[in-house]
């Protein structure tokens, strides 16, 4: 026994946790391979594994089965699950975005779970049996059981068998190539689909064999295998592991496994019996600590994070009439009101307490709304702050002991309903701000992780603390409000009707403030950081600030349901009524009704739960309500039942349209505002300060420098082009100027030093950007688009946007306004409702450029304005440039590589080579530059005269 700084680890604590660290590596293996190889978090893996322990019983000791034989057989087992996995869903979805694949195997994981209650039920109880018996005492604290021996042998010879599989064989090397470099791969013949299929049956293969062995060391008994909660569990430390392996080393995998296995065991080792569920908690604060500290990815992913339904809009010659402008009020009116009559007809006691708990589930759904559906962080724990919130309330209302640092004092409080309703507000909000804080450094999947990771905290740990339940297994829940106000009194304790009422409203309550979020900059923000960070920052909306928004209203919309839902119940179970699975059962209600769209919770909780209330359990009912239905739904209708639903719209709206048309009547002609916008006039700057400069500015990735060096300015008014090859570091010079990329040197922005600002406050000093690749965000129209933009005029609040206060509705009317403003003026009026993917690029560039209008910037960056524009557009793009300029008065940089064009408007040129400046001047002396020429434009003399001649006739 070893005692370090007040902490026992015996010699049977590191033995248990060195084997149980090994399972969790191996497990992890076959889950990094999965996501390297096909870039999906395969949350299926644990209870792939875990069928194939409940099939291992079933042969084993129901059967009788020799031991290897029934181990074998279930390996084959779970890698023939993997390949069925993989050819039947994540085939169908291999092009799809990765949040529907990730949601996909959420849902397999669900129904293999559900399947194992169909195998044949194993009488005989006991451990589970292992293949020899072994027991070995080399000291007096150490025991070596038949568990640890098998682990021991199998686990190593599992993991050398998969080294050697991708490094010597064929089929090995196609995995790792089709991993590092997908295109490439497939360029040399290397089917990414193949692959795929070879990962998910090692990764199948893998979660049996482990599982199998992991499962002895959790003493599960041979009874409990087909019930037992085994993959969760095991899922989330191989999540753990895989985080600090970087999802890339196996070697550092193992490393991980087993530190991560013996720190455990440790743990485990020095706390009491009734409070070993606090590994749960330390589990949950590691993987916030690993997120939070990984190093930020520049993957460009965003966009693959979209499930948002897709509506058409309105045929022009419909647009005035009122029930086609009215339909979604309509809509709204009817579920409304088909809730308020429901207990004139249906009124048991019974009926009342379902259908309230149906509309509690479409609040929570509503939460997950805004998280995942505009912000695009997909969360695992939805139901942990619904937990945080009822049990805040519960304990604010009850008078239980509120937990004081060190004991200094006891405190309690006791607060009437409405006061201890905030309270639960509050803290779920404050919590999810808490669980959100890895948002700032990482996005979409691996956020998933952290959400997990609290939820199952939550459920096994923070739930059963005393200021909670008041040390009682079921507490009580808190007496409902009473309402009186004078001539108005009303006792929601009554019955269950008067409470069902009070749940309606705050449902209409939270769909109106959703809806009125959607509205205002707030919601547009959520989408726009979601779609495209940079180009969000570029307008000045802070992403990490949008995010962490998004987490805190998410978590106040949760906890609110919560301190209804606990208000609901005749009493409370902490640990059934918030576990982990109902958080994924709201993912699966928000996916179904139409994750993103406002009718969409709704939609969802009366599919999955109402349907069961009004038509009875039946086997037909839990088809299609069940995680199948999920699956086929994501398969064929990815934007929900919603989906539908605007597909019958579109139909209607179009045999409306149509009968319009052949009845004579012609689409009205829309009044094209004539263009009144007159260039800015800004105070010139100090003599001898220039716009922007920049000096000595390198970037580094890695042993990569990008940028070496570079030093150049840009007067006030004046058009600076920067030329040079593919690779130069034009890109990353203009990336460093705006702050997304970590760069050493001096940037200076009309005078004042930015280089150690934000992208968000480099862009707010007088930044525009351009970019590249002008995706804007796909999933938002050309006028939300822009008006995204006018954020950096008058940024929208939070209060006044979630209720509709000042000056939220007058705000909103000015930027439309201004919005459409700048959209005649460039002349994209009958594009204002188009939505930024259906835009041709000549077009989404020309709406980019509206949006540099938009914030006013002094100092304009654009990156190949013209780059995948058609040529005969291309020839409007100088003069449009330049036009640009003079409406702003601004200085620009232009990234260009049609040197005619180039040449043609600027001012003075510089030319980078490997990230130095080697040439500058106007673009005569530049075009004739020995370095430039050699570098640039070749010793081709027909370039260089169509340069020069292009030059002296400028458009």
């Amino acid at each position: 026994m070893i005692e370090l700084i007040g902490v026992e680890i015996s010699q049977q604590d590191l033995l248990i946790g060195l084997v149980t660290g090994l399972t969790y590596a191996a497990f992890a293996a076959g889950f990094m391979l999965v996501y390297r190889s096909t870039g999906t978090l395969n949350f299926a893996h644990g209870e792939i594994g875990a069928f194939s322990v409940a099939v291992f019983v079933l042969l084993n000791v129901g059967y009788g089965v020799n031991w290897w034989l029934s181990f074998v057989l279930c390996i084959a087992l779970g890698a023939a699950i993997g390949m069925v996995v993989e050819l039947v869903v994540i085939r169908r979805l291999f092009t799809s975005p990765r949040l529907v694949v990730l949601i996909a195997t959420i849902g397999v994981g669900t129904i293999l779970a559900g399947s194992r209650v169909f195998l044949p039920q194993v009488i005989t109880g006991g451990p589970i049996p292992l293949p020899f018996k072994v027991r070995w005492e080399p000291t007096n604290d150490l025991r070596i059981l038949e568990r640890e021996v098998v682990i021991l042998v199998i686990i190593p010879v599992l993991v050398l068998g998969l080294a050697l599989f991708l490094t010597r064989t064929r089929f090995g090397l196609a995995v790792r190539a089709s991993a590092s470099n997908p295109d490439t791969a497939r360029v040399y013949g290397i089917s990414p689909k193949t692959t795929s299929t070879i990962v998910w049956v090692i990764a199948g293969g893998f979660a049996a064999a482990t599982a199998i062995l992991f499962a002895p060391l959790q003493g599960i008994n041979a009874a409990q295998a087909g019930t037992a909660a085994l993959g969760p569990p095991l899922l989330l430390r191989a999540l753990v592991v895989s985080l600090l392996a970087r999802m890339t080393s196996i070697p550092r995998a193992l490393a991980a496994g087993v530190g991560v296995g013996i720190i455990e065991q440790v743990v485990l080792g020095n706390v009491e019996s009734t409070n070993r569920t606090i590994v749960e908690l330390y589990i949950f604060i590691a993987v916030l600590l690993i997120v939070v500290s990984a190093r930020r990815s520049r993957r460009s992913d965003d966009a693959n994070w979209s499930l948002s339904p897709k509506v058409k809009p309105i045929p022009a010659r419909l647009q005035h009439i009122w029930w086609v402008r009215s339909m979604p009020e309509m809509g709204f009116a009817v579920v409304f009101g088909g809730f308020a009559l429901l207990p004139i007809f249906v009124d048991e006691p019974s009926t009342m307490f379902t259908w309230s708990g149906i509309m509690v589930f479409a609040m929570v759904a509503y939460s997950l709304t805004v998280l995942t559906g505009w912000s695009g962080q997909l969360s695992l724990a939805q139901f942990a702050f619904v937990g945080l919130g009822g049990l805040t309330m519960l304990a604010v209302s009850s008078g239980h002991d509120i937990p004081v640092p060190f004991d200094l004092f006891d405190a309690s409080v006791t607060l009437p309903w409405i006061p201890a309703l905030v309270v639960a507000v509050a803290v779920g909000a404050t919590s999810a701000l808490i669980v959100g804080l890895p948002a700032q450094r990482v996005k979409g999947l691996f956020l998933s992780v952290t959400t997990l990771a609290f939820a199952v905290a939550a459920s096994a740990w923070l739930f059963n603390q005393a200021f909670f339940t008041g040390d009682s297994t079921a507490p009580r829940p808190p007496a409902k409000p009473v309402i009186d106000w004078g001539p108005i009194e009303i006792d929601f304790n009554a019955s269950r009707r008067s409470y069902y009422y009070l749940v309606l409203a705050c449902l209409v309550l939270v769909a109106a403030m959703v809806a009125r979020i959607r509205r205002t900059g707030l919601g547009r923000s959520f989408i726009a950081v979601r779609e495209n960070e940079d180009m969000a920052a570029a307008s000045t909306v802070s992403p990490a600030r949008t995010k962490l928004t998004g987490f805190a209203i998410s978590g106040g919309i949760a906890a609110f349901s919560g301190a209804l839902f606990v208000s609901l119940q005749p009493s409370i179970q902490p640990s059934t009524m918030f576990a982990p699975l109902a958080s994924i059962d709201v993912v699966i209600v928000s996916i179904i009704g139409g994750l993103g769209s406002i009718a969409g919770p709704l939609l969802g909780a009366l599919w999955v739960k109402g349907i069961n209330a009004l038509a009875g359990d039946s086997d037909l009912v839990r088809l299609i309500t069940s995680d199948i239905g999920l699956l086929i739904l994501l398969m064929y209708f990815p934007g929900g039942l919603i989906q539908v639903v605007y597909t019958l719209r579109d139909l209607l709206l179009g045999w409306a349209d149509r009968r319009l048309a052949s009845a004579g009547v012609e689409p009205p002609v829309a009044t094209r505002r004539v263009p009144t916008r007159q260039g800015v006039h800004r105070e010139p700057l100090p003599p001898g300060v220039p716009a922007l400069l920049v000096q000595g500015v390198s970037v580094r990735f890695g042993g990569n420098l990008a940028v070496d060096d570079a030093t150049f300015r840009v007067e006030h008014g004046e058009l600076v082009g920067l030329i040079g090859t593919n690779g130069a570091g034009k890109s990353t010079l203009l990336n460093a100027i705006s702050g997304f990329v970590p760069s050493t040197g001096r940037i200076e922005v009309l005078g004042h030093d930015v280089a150690g600002l934000s992208a968000v406050a480099r862009h707010r000093a007088g930044l525009g950007r351009g970019f590249q690749a002008a995706r804007l965000y796909p999933e938002l129209t050309v006028r939300d688009t822009v008006m995204v933009a006018l954020e950096a005029r008058e940024p929208s609040r939070l209060v006044p946007s979630l209720t509709g206060l000042p000056p939220s509705r007058r705000a909103e009317r000015a930027k439309r306004r201004e919005a459409d403003e700048l959209i005649d003026y460039l002349g994209l009026g009958r594009y204002a409702e188009h939505f930024i993917e259906t835009l041709s690029t000549g077009t989404r560039r020309i709406v980019e450029l509206g949006c540099l209008l938009a914030v006013d910037a002094r100092v304009l960056l654009l990156d190949e304005p013209t780059g995948g524009v058609a040529q005969r557009e291309t020839e409007a793009f100088g003069p449009l440039i330049k036009r640009i300029q003079r409406e702003l008065d601004a200085s620009v940089v232009v990234i260009e590589h049609d040197m005619p064009l180039v040449m043609s408007i600027s001012d003075r040129v510089y030319c980078l080579e490997a990230g130095r400046v080697i040439a500058e001047g106007t673009p005569a002396e530049v075009r004739n530059d020995p370095l430039v020429i050699a570098s640039y434009l070749g010793t081709d003399d027909r370039a260089i005269q169509r340069s020069g001649a292009q030059a002296r006739s400028p458009r």
